[in-house]
């Protein structure tokens, strides 16, 4: 297959293209969230709000290297993604940020579950689990259930 996409069961690369393309938006989103939100949180939370976006980054970088790989164009960061009500505080944004992991991890279970490279697959899993983590991290934090379901579903 061209590429090393993989078998012939393998989404041609431009719907893999496609697929990668999704999940590197949501990428995108969740670093801008950060991003806007970094400036409202306090020193307990700041170090980890800063450390789970520079994962974000890096799963953005190697999203778009893959998507280059396959003969694709990435979508590039816009200044701006909407975020919902913005937030306020400490709280507000601790609670978005968990939301945004959680919805993230989702979108690659979603996107691994489309596709058979192994290495591409490989690397959404790989995201999927750092992601929920940073979810389970981030509910803590706020006093909920860091592993509300036993299976992540989209």
């Amino acid at each position: 297959s061209p590429q090393g996409t993989g078998t012939g069961a393998t989404p041609r690369p431009p719907d893999a293209i496609r697929i990668l393309d999704q999940v590197l938006v949501t990428e995108h989103t969740v670093i801008h969230a950060y991003t806007v939100g970094l400036p409202l949180l306090g020193p307990a939370i700041l170090p980890l709000a800063t450390a789970f976006r520079q994962n974000h980054v890096d799963h953005r970088d190697r999203l778009a290297h893959v998507i280059t790989g396959l003969g694709g164009t990435p979508t590039p960061a816009r200044d701006s993604y909407d975020l919902g009500t913005p937030p306020a505080d400490e709280g507000t944004m601790t609670s978005l940020a968990a939301t945004l992991e959680e919805q993230s991890a989702r979108a690659h279970y979603a996107a691994l579950r489309q596709l058979d490279d192994p290495v591409v697959v490989q690397l959404l899993a790989s995201i999927m689990g750092d992601e929920a983590q940073h979810s389970a991290v981030l509910r803590t934090v706020l006093q909920e259930d860091p592993a509300p379901a036993s299976f992540v579903s989209t």
